[in-house]
């Protein structure tokens, strides 16, 4: 849940911030998709993404503010206007970088990407905010290949260590939106 805590705190500082000016909302399947939803599995530029958003320094695991920093958006030119800036938030041993999304996946409305990392290495979550309730947004995803419920953490598999999980709930912080979340417990 502290996780779910830092997104929130992504998501707020984000909504907070003076909106830059976005086009009309595009496509983005091509740039977001998955190569297996049901595991997961991020497809190639969706994995270079979210690589590039967030900067990792193996040599500095100890110190939060070294180990992990905001990268850059890694989109194609015509799809950066898109996307607004890479915001940082620290929290209970957390670290949340969110971006603002003008667009859609799988025909609905993006708000927000979210990554969360905890202190000391460990694997992090990735959260696709979407723009509208997570009832709204269930047949979509799950016509997508996603194998959500709400309010439900869906194990993908037998843990290897971590347990990969996906699920899907509303914003703690708004309501009117969800969050699609892949991540390791």
């Amino acid at each position: 849940m502290k996780q779910i805590a830092a997104i929130a705190m992504g998501a707020a500082l984000l909504s907070s911030c003076a909106e830059r000016q976005m086009q009309a909302p595009t496509a983005l399947d091509g740039l977001l998709a998955f190569e297996d939803p049901a595991t997961c599995r991020l497809g190639v530029e969706t994995a270079r993404f979210l690589q590039a958003m967030v900067v990792v320094d193996p040599q500095a695991v100890l110190d939060p503010d070294q180990h992990l920093r905001s990268g850059r958006i890694a989109a194609p030119s015509s799809l950066a206007a898109h996307f607004g800036q890479i915001e940082t938030t620290r929290h209970d041993g957390w670290t949340a970088f969110s971006v603002r999304v003008s667009g859609t996946m799988l025909g609905l409305p993006l708000h927000a990407i979210h990554q969360t990392f905890p202190e000391g290495g460990d694997p992090g979550d990735f959260s696709l905010e979407f723009a509208v309730p997570a009832a709204a947004a269930l047949a979509a995803l799950r016509s997508g290949g996603f194998p959500v419920e709400i309010n439900r953490d869906v194990s993908l598999g037998p843990p290897d260590g971590y347990e990969l999980f996906v699920s899907l709930q509303d914003s703690p912080d708004a309501p009117d939106r969800s969050l699609l979340t892949c991540g390791y417990r």
